[in-house]
């Protein structure tokens, strides 16, 4: 009988899996599951071949109940008839060639009661699944079938195995007067057999190891090197760079002996090696001066890193965008001007949001809760206003003296070269900015990749001269940045 999908399902979640080492070229140990695990198994693997077009002409299978299944396991069909069936043996040792004959000559015998269940000798497979392997005199006999069976028929040994077999089980005792020889012959020599031992159903489980995990507990097993980059991976995760990371080695090593009472917290700088004490004494006004120079030497990098991006957006607007885009011919002028405006708010935005409170983002920085098509469309709003002013020969929004003032209304001449007004000019910006998109996002990303999010000033005293591993990170420091 066959069974449906949730009691398979039902079936292969038991808790109990063997345990086997991961390497790739050892066997599983299929003779650690029971009996019904190993006919779970073997009936998920060739469902899945089969459903790739990989296991023969047989195009569907089925799993039996696993009592009185006359010899079967799983029963394979060729567009809703019978070709064949898989036999699961779970055997510690090797099965041997007496034991095979006798599985063979149960399932002929049990044909010949049923038609149905070999409806076509001639274009019948039985396979057989061994847990760990067959014997030398067995595999001889599979491995050249056809010719075998003609002596093993010939020798009257089928004959002997063939009463056997009816003496044997219940089933069959409708045959003890007239054993049916003849038709239990015939079937022998025109049925195809195959078979797989464990090291042929590991090497499909190697390539199913999805399928391998849920019938055993996998333990991997690594080089010293690969450890140690999973080791590192893992500290990572866990937030504890502090055991791989060698500039948080040497801080360690600097505060780890550090008591209590002589380290200060103060938000933005935190002192070790100062006592309270110490602090105490610098109160007031000195503490004032102190704390203002903490400040300053974050004014000074936030300043010199906001010029930082700003070199690099007039760069890579320059590169991707004109050159690319302008010089190519595939925007306007015009369009190009939505590019550094958009990109400084963006990433000027990255580069404070650490330095001040997250309740004051919004009000310190409106734009903060636009989305980028939002931000776009703010910007443009201003770039066609401004344009439309001077188009209008309003240049009140130009600023500088006379000459500069010239100088812009050239250069917007320039940049508005074609649009004959400013309706035109959106419907110009409109197309050019799908273009635009994704190469804002491509160099929003690169710049970025250089401004992290978190950043922090380690100040040490002079104690670093003696120390030569200090002096060589210095050496190679000052040559990376020169």
């Amino acid at each position: 009988m066959k069974i449906p999908n949730k009691q398979i399902e039902k079936e292969i979640s038991g808790e109990h899996k063997p345990i086997t080492i991961e390497s790739g070229i050892t066997s599983f140990p299929f003779s650690d599951l029971s009996d019904r695990e190993f006919e779970l198994l073997s009936y998920i693997l060739i469902k899945e071949k089969i459903e790739t077009n990989s296991f023969g002409n047989h195009s569907d299978i089925a799993l039996m109940q696993g009592v009185a299944e006359r010899g079967r396991d799983c029963v394979l069909y060729q567009n809703n008839k019978v070709s064949g069936l898989i036999q699961c043996k779970k055997y510690q040792g090797r099965l041997t060639k007496p034991q095979f004959l006798k599985e063979l000559i149960k399932f002929s015998l049990f044909a010949i009661k049923d038609s149905k269940i070999l409806p076509d000798r001639e274009n019948f497979e039985y396979y057989l699944f061994v847990s760990h392997d067959v014997t030398e005199p067995a595999l001889a006999l599979i491995k050249s079938f056809k010719s075998e069976i003609k002596k093993e028929i010939s020798s009257n040994v089928i004959r002997k195995y063939v009463d056997e077999v009816i003496n044997e089980f219940e089933s069959f005792s409708s045959f003890i007067l007239d054993p049916p020889l003849l038709d239990v012959n015939d079937i022998l020599s025109k049925i195809g057999i195959k078979y797989y031992n464990s090291t042929d159903l590991s090497g499909e489980l190697n390539t199913n190891i999805k399928l391998a995990q849920t019938f055993f507990k996998i333990m991997s097993v690594i080089d010293i090197e690969g450890a140690n980059e999973i080791l590192r991976k893992a500290f990572d995760d866990y937030g504890l760079r502090l055991l791989t990371d060698i500039d948080l080695k040497s801080l360690q090593n600097r505060i780890g002996k550090t008591g209590e009472k002589d380290r200060i917290n103060l938000g933005f700088a935190d002192f070790y090696g100062y006592s309270t004490e110490f602090f105490k004494f610098i109160k007031g006004e000195e503490f004032k001066k102190l704390m203002e120079s903490v400040a300053d030497v974050h004014v000074v990098l936030n300043k010199q890193q906001l010029d930082f991006v700003n070199s690099q957006i007039n760069e890579y607007v320059l590169r991707k965008i004109t050159h690319e885009l302008l010089f190519q011919d595939k925007i306007h002028a015009f369009s190009v001007g939505i590019a550094a405006p958009y990109l400084f708010k963006r990433l000027s935005l990255k580069l404070t949001s650490k330095s001040i409170p997250k309740k004051m983002i919004p009000d310190l920085y409106p734009h903060s809760r636009l989305t980028k098509d939002e931000l776009i469309s703010e910007i443009s709003q201003q770039l066609f206003e401004s344009s439309s002013r001077v188009m209008n020969g309003d240049y009140s929004c130009l600023a500088g003296d006379t000459s500069v003032v010239e100088f812009k209304i050239k250069l917007y001449d320039h940049i508005h070269e074609g649009i004959k007004d400013i309706d035109h000019a959106k419907t110009i910006f409109n197309k050019d900015i799908e273009i635009i998109k994704p190469v804002l996002d491509e160099i929003e990303e690169k710049i970025s990749d250089l401004i992290p999010e978190e950043k922090t000033v380690v100040i040490k005293d002079g104690s670093f001269f003696d120390n030569e591993n200090d002096i060589s990170l210095l050496k190679k420091t000052i040559n990376k940045i020169e």
